[in-house]
């Protein structure tokens, strides 16, 4: 049980962390800078070898690791290191060269594990292929379909889940009509779709509701901090009752920032809790989120070959690297609102854990995320990043001198001091964040009968 909690995260931050200290390592090796230390973790030495010069080792502390590389600081006296193999006197493209080696090993192994994920099948929620409420007024309706009938086939080709009535429509030829069958008790209904209808016909089809309950809990989300669970059902919001999933995103919407009252029924019990939507995209008030999805039933996987997964691949990770940069644009421009939902460690352990329950593929898709996050913020032109050995190297290449060994210094004292700060805030999120949740969930934090709520829609 253990294992299957502490797994996910523990591969996860290896990975990403070996694959970005290894491109540093090869390009080093390339350049021909002497490395000294190849290092997973910091503190401590746990175990290690040494091997043609380099010392290989595993540190106490997981949160990063290192390449040490000769020449990499100023020497004792002051001065600045001279020799070819060392790093601070290799030129200015070299140790541009070594610097952005590490995150480009991350974006890579990002977009490859995209590609992977697009040949071993990316999983959608699938349900059961009968309609849901068919209006009189829509064209499903008119050409003969009813509430409770099961589509069957589409052009021919058997339909057994929801999405494969759309994905067999998809794969007939544009211009071409269709014949869709469905079955009603024991009475078979064709419906013949003229290639003209079919795009308002298929939009027309709606499937029955799914109920407002909860499936899971995105960690560190406004509903997890409130005291969500899975299999909870919500039953009213600010005192207007909830019958279906979709009316959710309507409750919520237009009420960021703002607590909101909810009742949710659990263990037979009438619960009431407060709630506060945010706005994880910085789209406006109207983007209310509270960071839960129902629950996830049947499956449909969608497998692409090679080719179409390597441009699946590229797609995806050009959004994913955009949606980083996005998001930590709003972590700098309101740092006090969105510093809740910035994690370290153990946040990314809960999330890896979380998203590999979900199946591989998401699983994946996670650690590709967080190569990207890291490529994103390793690039950062910040003192000791590899975007402040990047900025150096380039200020060196404009002013065609190297700046001093006392600059250096007090250049990484800013870095270390600004990288401190961030880390202690970062660590004491995640345990703060845990108790925040534990104090949630407490039974005497809650009430047994439905509390009072403002009648407001």
């Amino acid at each position: 049980m253990i294992w299957s909690r502490i797994l996910p995260g523990a591969v996860l931050l290896g990975l990403v962390i070996f694959v970005h200290e290894l491109g540093h390592f090869l390009m080093a090796k390339w350049r021909g800078v002497t490395v000294l230390r190849f290092a997973l973790g910091f503190g401590p030495k746990l175990w290690g070898f040494t091997r043609g010069g380099t010392e290989y080792c595993i540190c106490w502390i997981p949160l990063g690791g290192y390449v040490q590389m000769a020449g990499d600081q100023p020497e004792p006296d002051g001065d600045m290191p001279g020799g070819p193999h060392e790093f601070l006197s290799h030129p200015w493209y070299g140790r541009v060269l070594i610097a952005v080696a590490g995150p480009l090993a991350n974006l890579v192994t990002a977009f490859v594990l995209l590609v992977i994920v697009g040949m071993i099948g990316i999983t959608y929620p699938d349900y059961p292929n009968r309609l849901g409420t068919t209006p009189d007024t829509s064209l499903a309706y008119r050409m003969g379909l009813r509430e409770g009938d099961a589509i069957v086939s589409v052009a021919g080709h058997p339909t057994t889940s929801w999405v494969q009535i759309f994905v067999r429509n998809e794969d007939v030829p544009r211009g071409t009509d269709v014949e869709v069958v469905a079955q009603r008790a024991s009475e078979s209904v064709r419906v013949p779709v003229a290639s003209s209808q079919r795009e308002p016909f298929f939009s027309s089809l709606h499937r029955p509701p799914d109920p407002p309950v909860v499936g899971s809990v995105a960690t560190g989300m406004p509903a997890y901090r409130a005291g969500l669970k899975e299999g909870d059902r919500i039953l009213a919001v600010n005192g207007k009752p909830v019958l279906t999933w979709d009316e959710l995103p309507l409750a919520f919407r237009g009420r960021v920032d703002e607590p909101v009252h909810i009742d949710v029924q659990r263990d037979g019990r009438t619960i009431g809790m407060t709630v506060t939507p945010m706005d994880p995209e910085g789209r406006g008030k109207e983007n209310g989120r509270i960071g839960i999805e129902p629950p996830r039933g049947a499956l449909y996987v969608e497998r692409h070959n090679l080719l179409e997964s390597l441009d699946l691949g590229l797609h995806a990770t050009t959004s994913l690297v955009g949606s980083v940069y996005a998001g930590m644009w709003l972590t700098v421009s309101r740092p006090l609102y969105y510093r809740e939902y910035v994690g370290g460690p153990l946040f990314i352990a809960q999330a890896a854990r979380q998203q590999a329950r979900r199946g591989l593929d998401a699983y994946l898709q996670f650690i590709a995320l967080i190569n990207v996050a890291i490529m994103a913020f390793n690039l950062l032109p910040l003192p000791v990043l590899d975007g402040g050995h990047i900025l150096l190297a380039v200020l060196e290449a404009v002013r065609r001198q190297a700046i001093s060994a006392t600059a250096y210094v007090r250049f990484h004292k800013v870095g270390l001091f600004v990288l401190g700060t961030l880390l202690v805030i970062i660590l004491a999120n995640d345990p703060m964040r845990l108790v925040q949740r534990h104090r949630a969930l407490d039974p005497r934090s809650t009430t047994s009968e439905r509390a009072p709520a403002p009648n407001t829609p």
